[in-house]
């Protein structure tokens, strides 16, 4: 069985360090939010699977911004990879969690994927499912660094990747960058909510500029 996450995307994703993880409520802002990161340096998302608008927003940045690497995330119901990867410019996919049948869909629909992990256990899972990169969430929560460190210990010779997620900032970002198994981050707090809904986009430029100078600076 191949990798789930093949090195191509792989690479493109440790080439950029930063993913902005993104809830969209109204399509009309996908567009605009996109070009705000983009501004601000940042060309990898996650697009969450939580809202209507989801599917037709990812069409839309697919159309508009090409440049734009898109990730999808929360895949965790079946047909979901299926669907996924039949949209124009997805490339690669996550969930907070492993679920074997997500991941035997995604690798069925051809669909760079990363499960979500949180204990040795589910990433002896995933290994055996032939996953390499996996997604830690919520890792702030489980312990942040220290955690990550403590569960990569036993597994560090099989080359894991991990895309930390839960709790990560621009105050701890640094001590991410500078631990060689991380892959890349991901967060919410570039673009939240709140600001998507009060169209900030100077404001999320500003926290795209701000997280990419500070993982370019502390980068291993």
């Amino acid at each position: 069985m191949k990798l789930t996450m093949p090195k191509e995307v792989q690479d493109e994703i440790a080439k950029q360090g930063i993913i902005a993880v993104l809830e969209i409520e109204s399509e009309s802002s996908a567009v605009p939010l996109a070009k705000a990161l983009l501004d601000g340096g940042i060309t990898v998302i996650e697009l969450a699977l939580r809202t209507k608008a989801a599917f037709p927003s990812i069409s839309l940045i697919a159309d508009e911004l090409p440049q734009m690497y898109i990730g999808i995330g929360t895949v965790i119901e079946p047909g979901q990879a299926q669907s996924v990867k039949k949209i124009k410019g997805v490339r690669f996919a996550v969930s907070p969690g492993i679920n074997v049948g997500i991941v035997k869909e995604a690798i069925e629909a051809d669909l760079p994927f990363a499960p979500g992990i949180a204990t040795p256990s589910e990433l002896e899972l995933a290994v055996s499912l032939c996953c390499r990169t996996v997604k830690l969430f919520p890792v702030e929560s489980m312990g942040g660094l220290k955690y990550l460190k403590s569960i990569n210990g036993p597994y560090n010779h099989l080359g894991i990747k991990y895309i930390p997620l839960g709790g990560v900032t621009a105050d701890n970002l640094a001590s991410y960058a500078g631990f060689a198994p991380v892959l890349a981050v991901g967060g919410s707090w570039i673009a939240t909510k709140e600001l998507i809904s009060a169209q900030n986009w100077k404001e999320i430029t500003r926290r795209a500029r701000e997280a990419k100078d500070i993982w370019d600076k502390n980068r291993v």
